[in-house]
């Protein structure tokens, strides 16, 4: 246990703020022991894995528990794997298992663990579609829980773990394929691309991600700030009325995703940027921070959200997880 640890180095942000204890966790026995001080002391705790989609508001006044489980096992055609692990490791190491699904989340930041809080997905994939089940601990009750791929609730970049703070995310089994079949539906992946092998198709999207995204150890961001909006076809209606050329997606029946990159740039928001803060002039998605604090960046979200109300009626609501 680490008192007034500061987190600069732990959030993608690099936000400047500490807290009063930390405490990095390495195995089992660790969680037992954690949720029994917790239980004693009735602290309050915050769970961080890599920091990556995370916005820090102050200083925290309570226990930050940095998430180390490591492990990855094959069985088959399914994957076991602990959620301290990197993402983007765990995609590269399936490949090297010659087991497929995972190529266009290449490169995505972060832990595996943050993968099904998150339900992360990119480039017409989501991780949900290869959870068998999640195994989490519970920090108030000491005990382990197994929730199903049902029981997960999960949903466009949501799912049941996002109400469960008590819960500490601790292995993932994942079912995959044994044969390559590339996914290459996503407009944002060229349609002329001869894509033979899974290892072509993550190198393609690694290169995709690269051109449009922001390295967040050059320009410090948590990627994409904002969701798209889903709306209903009589919205998208009105919406195409006013906005003939708006960007949309269809995600089921009567309900259409809209794109918030559109919608920033449509706004004239795309690369502003001042000494504190800005939108990235690579992806209009992307908030880029250059100060120590949260202010500037949340006023810069609030005014996004307002100005898209304001133009296109629709709520912007933003994408990481916001600690306080």
């Amino acid at each position: 246990m680490i008192s007034n640890k500061n987190l600069k180095d732990l959030n993608s942000l690099k936000l400047e703020y500490s807290c009063k204890n930390y405490f990095e966790l390495n195995n089992h026995q660790d969680l037992f022991e954690l949720s029994k001080e917790i239980r004693k002391s009735g602290t309050r705790f915050w769970i961080l894995g890599e920091g990556t989609n995370v916005v820090i508001l102050k200083n925290l006044d309570g226990l930050v528990i940095k998430n180390n489980l490591l492990g990855i096992s094959y069985q088959d055609n399914f994957v076991n794997c602990a959620s301290g692990e990197n993402w983007d490791n765990l995609v590269k190491r399936c490949l090297e298992q010659k087991l497929y699904g995972f190529e266009n989340l290449s490169g995505i930041p972060g832990s595996v663990g943050a993968g099904p809080i998150q339900n992360i997905g990119a480039y017409g994939v989501e991780i949900s579609s290869f959870i068998e089940y999640v195994e989490v601990f519970n920090l108030m009750t000491g005990n382990f829980e197994v929730f199903d791929v049902n029981d997960c609730k999960f949903a466009y970049r949501n799912s049941i773990f996002k109400e469960l703070p008590n819960h500490l995310i601790t292995n993932i089994r994942f079912s995959l394929s044994t044969n390559f079949q590339p996914n290459l539906s996503y407009d944002s992946i060229p349609q002329d691309s001869e894509i033979s092998s899974a290892e072509e198709l993550r190198n393609l999207i690694l290169s995709i991600r690269n051109d449009r995204l922001v390295n967040p150890n050059q320009d410090p961001n948590v990627g994409s700030f904002f969701k798209n909006p889903i709306v209903s076809e009589s919205k998208l209606n009105v919406l195409k009325n006013s906005f003939p050329e708006i960007k949309f997606y269809d995600v089921e029946h009567d309900l259409y995703k809209i794109s918030a990159a559109w919608l920033i740039e449509n706004i004239g928001m795309k690369g502003k940027q001042d000494k504190s803060c800005g939108v990235s002039k690579k992806h209009s998605l992307v908030l880029v921070n250059f100060s120590d604090k949260s202010e500037s960046i949340i006023n810069l979200s609030n005014k996004i959200k307002s100005m898209i109300k304001s133009r296109f009626d629709l709520e912007l609501e933003t994408e990481p997880t916001f600690i306080h």
